[in-house]
């Protein structure tokens, strides 16, 4: 009996350090096996989000160092890597200028630019 738990033991503690599964005695002293799939989803995504957050910022910080950019009318939003830019600038160039250098900013997988030029 006592190898039995023993050997129980043993194997719960091999499939907690492999990362892969999850695992839980019964009542009856069986073990139940279940997939981490969901956990692991919801940890992607929260680090995705702080991914999403970090690029954003750096965008964000790339455009105020930029001369002639209107950062501050700029919004920028990042999913998954993409960033959507939206809000007003004077000039036609300027939008293609903080495109440009939204697309050189690493981490940065597409960029949608949704600017609109507006002379007001």
């Amino acid at each position: 009996m006592k190898q039995a738990n023993l050997l129980k033991f043993i194997m719960a503690g091999a499939l907690a350090t492999t990362g892969i599964a999850a695992h839980a005695l019964d009542q009856g002293g069986i073990i139940k096996i279940a997939d981490n799939a969901s956990a692991s989803s919801a940890m992607n995504d929260t680090g995705r989000k702080i991914d999403d957050s970090a690029l954003t910022a750096k965008v964000k910080a790339e455009l105020l160092a930029k001369k002639d950019v209107p950062s501050t009318k700029v919004h920028v939003k990042t999913v998954r890597g993409v960033v959507h830019l939206t809000g007003s600038v004077p000039e036609s160039a300027q939008k293609t200028l903080i495109e440009d250098t939204v697309k050189g900013v690493d981490g940065v997988v597409d960029v949608k630019n949704d600017l609109k030029v507006s002379t007001k």
